[in-house]
């Protein structure tokens, strides 16, 4: 997962990307520009991140209708530390209010085990 941020120089709007593999096929992937802008680097990286986690929920649930049980966290790999630190800890939402409430979907899915929010640097 990625997001280019601010890269839309006629709106601002940041770009985010991503794309998920099983065995070693690519299955999902996407690159969108956001509905809204991000005042951040960090805002944007965990708009992305919540976008990722919601495809990941979708095709844990595609899985199961195909009967493919998904019994493994699944890691998305992110290279905005301050993202990941916000996904992690519920104590930096107090500061973030500009950030919309839905985007928050990603810090429950982590809390809940259901996905893994890890580091990667750019470079990688």
């Amino acid at each position: 997962m990625d997001a280019d941020w601010a890269s839309n120089v006629s709106n601002r709007k940041s770009t985010n990307g991503f794309m998920f593999s099983f065995g070693s096929g690519a299955v999902s992937w996407s690159s969108k520009k956001q509905p809204t802008i991000a005042l951040l680097s960090t805002e944007a990286e965990y708009k992305g991140v919540t976008i990722g986690a919601c495809e990941v929920i979708w095709l844990q649930k595609l899985l199961l209708d195909l009967g493919q049980v998904v019994d493994a966290l699944v890691v998305i790999y992110c290279d905005n530390i301050s993202s990941i630190l916000l996904t992690n800890n519920l104590v930096y939402h107090v500061r973030t209010k500009h950030i919309e409430v839905h985007y928050h979907f990603s810090t429950e899915k982590v809390l809940a085990k259901e996905i893994d929010l890890i580091h990667v640097s750019i470079e990688d």
